[in-house]
């Protein structure tokens, strides 16, 4: 594990393998290990994985707001202290959120963008009843219940094997969850991703809950030559859930495709 400063918060990340760099980013509430199931692409890449500020193992700085640009701009500012100027990014939900921003203040330097059970937009009609709902339970939510809720409505499959592999992707805190959640009902990258001119993998997964697959299918048509794959009996974590096929659809975009 390793850790810079960046824009007034130490990073923590793990670093692996080499070649061209590869970033993967966490979705809302996880935290680095959540890729643990892809550390494989080390075998082809130099993989970058940080913890977001307020998950994991990086702190956020105390009475500053968690956005999606803040979030942008600490992998901007590590890529950059790293002295690496074009990545490939690959990010699941809020993850794909945040790839869209890095794209959005940095385009130059994204190779390729792998978005996975992301979306592109929350109508304001959408956002107001996700607050209304969830709002008062998300501000006294506890991490005990909170990893039983977040564990079971991100599967499809529900054993117990299954379970055991989700759980320790979560972030051992909700510091940041609340501030970050609200920040993802937040955005509107319609028109941006139809400026997009950069390899681009969608990736949906068919029992996605959390955010289904009208979002993704949604993502690939506004972004110009985009590719789209749909993982079949997988929830929103397709990454752990069919870790195997998500590696595969996504080393065959990267090394095929961008190579």
């Amino acid at each position: 594990m390793y850790h810079q400063r960046v824009n007034g918060v130490e990073l923590y990340y793990d670093r692996m393998g080499s070649g061209e760099p590869l970033v993967l980013i966490h979705g809302l509430g996880e935290r680095k290990e959540g890729w643990k199931f892809q550390y494989e692409f080390a075998e082809h890449f130099d993989l970058i994985i940080p913890d977001l500020r307020g998950f994991g193992k990086t702190k956020c700085p105390e009475g500053e707001e968690i956005t999606i640009n803040a979030f942008a701009k600490d992998i901007v500012g590590l890529l950059d202290q790293l002295g690496i100027q074009e990545a490939h990014i690959c990010g699941l939900s809020m993850g794909g959120i945040i790839s869209q921003e890095i794209y959005h203040i940095r385009p130059e330097m994204v190779k390729s963008f792998i978005l996975a059970s992301s979306v592109s937009y929350v109508p304001k009609w959408l956002e107001k009843l996700l607050l209304m709902i969830n709002e008062k339970r998300y501000q006294n939510m506890t991490l005990e219940s909170y990893l039983e809720q977040a564990t079971l409505s991100c599967l499809h499959d529900k054993s117990e094997a299954t379970v055991q592999k989700v759980k320790p992707i979560w972030s051992e805190h909700l510091d940041g969850f609340y501030q970050a959640w609200r920040a993802c009902l937040r955005i509107d990258y319609r028109e941006m991703l139809k400026q997009v001119n950069v390899p681009t993998l969608v990736i949906a997964c068919q029992k996605d809950k959390i955010l289904p697959t009208y979002s993704q299918k949604q993502m690939h048509k506004f972004i110009p030559n985009a590719k789209l794959y749909m993982i079949k009996n997988a929830g929103h974590v397709g990454k752990v859930e069919k870790a195997k096929e998500f590696n595969r659809v996504a080393l065959e975009f990267l090394l095929q495709e961008v190579g």
